[in-house]
């Protein structure tokens, strides 16, 4: 809805979203829209929609109401009209320039395009694959240095339970790369949008479908999603009322996050007949580069990135003198005051930055580990769900395993891949 200059108006949470949603940026939109248009348990996005608000309007009064029917009101003042949100403004940071990042995003193009001429079977390749590439790590390095990591510290020796630790540590792990990850997938598309290309689109199967399939899939799947996950926030709720009262919590089914992903799979393969789909790109000319990228520079860069993050989520939560053995590792983390040093230890080796922050070496799996985890570990592994931490605020991102660029998909139907092709390409195929 417009606001005129000056206007002031009184509104709840939902109807800012809904009727507002100018005012805000899209990742506090999607964290607030998946928490039910609640704060609770997003402190971080709160102060960031207050920041934003007082950016745009001479007075902002939050108030937040208790109860059955409470919830957050925001009475705004005096409106100076829709300011882009800068979060560097009031503390002297800076955005990250990505003028290398995207040098090397050609560069590794290119590499695709040199494979695609060079090689008989070469089959194209995925947005995830070339992220992969940039950062320098995959599931399988992740999983070997949690195992590592779990088998040296004593938060999780004294626990007594080695594989349950390393199955949330890497939980843990993966939601820092998810934190991230959606930027450089973005900046990767983007580069790829401006190339000679053709896309395969492909479910888990191995089957090519169109790209109106694939597109309908990514709509599905995301309101499974948000439906699922409102729906067992709304039941942790309950359950914590009923707990504060001392009343029976045992009839209460949440899911924890492979039940959730598991459910969302069920959706899907019933609806669709595959669990996943999947797009593969194939770049035909090379592209001009305009420079040489370091790529060690865009692994420090990442790394940064991601020890910033590590240590807003420490400093989000309080230490205790007692470990708590039965708590999931990232909260036994940040509640010992052990998260930002383990998650320092573990992202040091991934982008094999070690000499760089006083990090011991550890030699890990590389492409070629085998798969030889129960059919439990491997939903989890190829699919984790959000985890419930500090960093709700990004969740918008965190789930994306794909970038939806719809403008490209209508491209797409409208210019197919033949028979002929979609065989040859589908035969063999990298998955993720």
């Amino acid at each position: 809805m417009k606001l005129e200059i000056s206007e002031s108006i009184e509104v709840d949470t939902k109807k800012l979203i809904e009727e507002y949603g100018q005012l805000l940026t899209e990742s506090s939109k999607q964290s607030i829209i998946k928490n039910n248009y609640k704060f609770k348990g997003l402190t971080t996005v709160k102060d960031s929609v207050i920041a934003q608000l007082e950016n745009q309007f001479e007075s902002v009064k939050v108030i937040s109401k208790k109860g059955r029917y409470g919830g957050t009101i925001f009475k705004l003042k005096g409106f100076k009209g829709v300011v882009e949100y800068n979060p560097y403004k009031n503390n002297g940071g800076q955005s990250l320039d990505w003028t290398n990042e995207i040098l090397v995003i050609r560069e590794l193009i290119n590499q695709e395009v040199a494979l695609g001429r060079n090689e008989n079977f070469y089959k194209g390749f995925t947005v995830n694959q070339l992220f992969e590439k940039m950062v320098g790590f995959n599931k399988y390095k992740i999983k070997a240095i949690a195992k590592e990591e779990v088998s040296k510290h004593r938060i999780f020796t004294l626990a007594g339970k080695q594989k349950e630790d390393e199955f949330g540590l890497r939980d843990t792990v993966n939601n820092l790369v998810r934190n991230q990850r959606h930027i450089y997938m973005a900046k990767i598309e983007e580069e790829l949008s401006k190339t000679n290309h053709r896309i395969s689109y492909l479910d888990s199967n191995r089957n090519k479908i169109d790209a109106e399939k694939y597109e309908e899939y990514m709509i599905f799947k995301k309101e499974v999603e948000t439906k699922i996950k409102a729906e067992n926030n709304r039941l942790k709720e309950l359950k914590n009322k009923y707990f504060k009262l001392g009343q029976s919590t045992k009839d209460f089914d949440i899911k924890n996050e492979v039940q959730l992903v598991k459910e969302v799979d069920n959706a899907v393969r019933e609806k669709f007949g595959f669990k996943y789909a999947y797009r593969l790109f194939n770049v035909f000319d090379e592209i001009q580069v305009g420079g040489e990228g370091d790529i060690d520079k865009v692994r420090e860069n990442y790394f940064n990135r991601i020890m910033k993050n590590a240590s807003s989520s420490q400093k989000n939560h309080q230490q205790t003198e007692e470990i708590n053995y039965s708590e999931k590792p990232f909260y036994r983390l940040v509640h010992a005051g052990l998260y930002v040093e383990v998650m320092k230890s573990i992202f040091s080796k991934l982008v094999n930055f070690e000499s760089k922050t006083e990090s011991n070496t550890v030699d890990v799996l590389d492409n070629s580990v085998a798969e030889d985890d129960d059919e439990a570990y491997q939903e989890f592994l190829f699919n984790v769900a959000q985890y419930e931490a500090e960093q709700e605020e990004h969740d918008y991102f965190y789930n994306q395993d794909y970038y939806v660029d719809v403008e490209r998909i209508l491209h797409e139907m409208k210019n197919p891949l033949s028979d002929e092709e979609c065989e040859e390409r589908y035969k063999e195929l990298f998955e993720y």
